[in-house]
């Protein structure tokens, strides 16, 4: 009989038999060189690590980076003054997602302009989705502004921001890199803290680069951020 795993679609994933899967490979390696477990905060990995660390009462339980810093981006992205550029991205991201015609278009000038990336879906699974999904779409607003000013499509709801010449169409631009120069330094330190050579002493050294790149785009009013914005981040 082989050894049944969590990937293993028949295995239910309760916080007890992830408790077995773990030990089974600190076992394996040596319970003695492991020091740490880290896991999200969901009630099978909760119990999973508490388990483990009452059988090996060394073991010191560590929340997860990526998803505490992924946390953090989503509440600046709850900030009202955010709230109307988030509705943005994602209404344009989803015309194209759902819009064959739409992104051949841009596919094309994508091309003509030498842009090799194009947009990123907004995800529910990913860390840090709405800075990944905003930063594809900067990238993207020069073919965009080109389709819609040329009426070759038109965005439901928000295609006004996409018309080149408009004071709409700057006024966006500058609520999107504002919103996404706050995010950048979250984000791309959760990318890094995602790698499978990551350490402990890694998202200190990330956490501390993150409140300094925060705390400089704030008192040295990079964004122009309003007062009542920066006080809440």
């Amino acid at each position: 009989m082989g050894c049944a795993s969590l990937e293993d679609p028949k295995v239910s994933h309760t916080g007890v038999k992830i408790h077995e899967v773990l030990k089974k490979v600190m076992l394996r390696v040596g319970a003695e060189h492991f020091s740490g477990v880290a896991s999200d905060n969901t009630g099978n990995t909760t119990l999973a690590r508490s388990l483990l660390q009452d059988e090996f009462s060394w073991i010191i339980i560590l929340p997860d980076s990526c998803h505490r810093m992924s946390s953090l981006c989503k509440d600046i992205g709850s900030i009202a003054f955010f709230r109307p550029v988030i509705k943005k991205i994602h209404r344009t991201i989803k015309y194209f997602k759902n819009s064959n015609i739409a992104s051949a278009h841009l596919r094309r000038r994508r091309k003509d302009l030498h842009i090799k990336r194009g947009l990123v879906s907004v995800g529910k699974t990913r860390f840090g989705t709405i800075y990944h999904s905003g930063e594809s779409l900067r990238r993207c607003l020069k073919p965009i502004r080109q389709l819609c000013t040329e009426k070759i499509i038109n965005i439901p709801e928000v295609n006004n921001y996409f018309i080149e010449g408009r004071f709409t169409t700057n006024k966006f631009e500058v609520e999107l890199r504002q919103l996404l120069t706050v995010l950048a330094p979250i984000a791309k330190a959760i990318t890094c803290l995602e790698s499978t050579h990551s350490t402990v002493s890694d998202v200190y050294l990330f956490w501390l680069a993150v409140t300094a790149m925060i705390h400089q785009i704030i008192t040295e009013d990079i964004t122009g951020l309003p007062t009542e914005v920066t006080e809440k981040i």
